[in-house]
């Protein structure tokens, strides 16, 4: 019975992460197709040119981003934006979020590792700030920002701490990112830079 058991659970293995995976790309593209579609809503469009609609009109604004004026336009756009309360939170969540798997990852900061005071535990984080503006040290030293991820979550918690107390990796931030979020599960050897 534990053999058989054991088979099953192999078959549970390869089979929910595909399901899920599938199931999730499936009802993204219907969600961006529908989207799409909506732009034209008086043409017969077939399945999976909404899409395609939504990627050039991505790619188009993309393009224009590379004009002066339209960076000067988004400029005053953003401005506006991050002076409404609550609008500049969800804003700058999101767009800091997305930095994390876009082109901008190496912006967020630099993979270390991290350990808490009167402990000999290390902890995997990202240092967002060499001068936090909030971070003072009491005793007058110098504190850098230290972002720790939550595993099987978005979110984490940021810790403002003395230098000394972190260990640069040398780590891309996204890969950083997905081992703090999958908690390091299937992971077989160390990280590179960790020990």
């Amino acid at each position: 019975m534990k053999k058989q058991l054991g088979i099953f659970l192999a078959g549970v293995m390869v089979l929910v992460p595909l399901t899920i995976t599938v199931y999730t790309v499936y009802w993204l593209g219907g969600a961006l197709d529908a989207l799409g579609r909506e732009i034209l809503p008086n043409v017969a469009l077939p399945p999976g040119v909404g899409v395609l609609i939504l990627i050039a009109g991505v790619y188009l604004v993309g393009l224009a981003t590379r004009l002066w004026l339209f960076r000067a336009f988004w400029s005053v756009l953003e401005k506006l934006i991050t002076s409404l309360p609550g609008v500049k939170m969800l804003y700058e969540s999101v767009r800091d979020l997305l930095q994390l798997f876009g082109g901008d990852a190496g912006k967020m900061g630099q993979v270390v590792q991290y350990t808490p005071p009167g402990s000999n535990m290390k902890m995997l984080g990202i240092r967002t700030n060499d001068n936090p503006p909030y971070g003072q040290n009491p005793q007058g030293g110098r504190t850098v920002a230290v972002y720790l991820p939550f595993t099987y979550m978005f979110g984490g918690i940021t810790v403002y701490c003395d230098p000394d107390r972190i260990k640069e990796l040398d780590m891309p931030v996204e890969q950083c990112m997905k081992l703090c979020a999958t908690a390091f599960v299937g992971q077989t050897d160390p990280p590179e830079g960790a020990n």
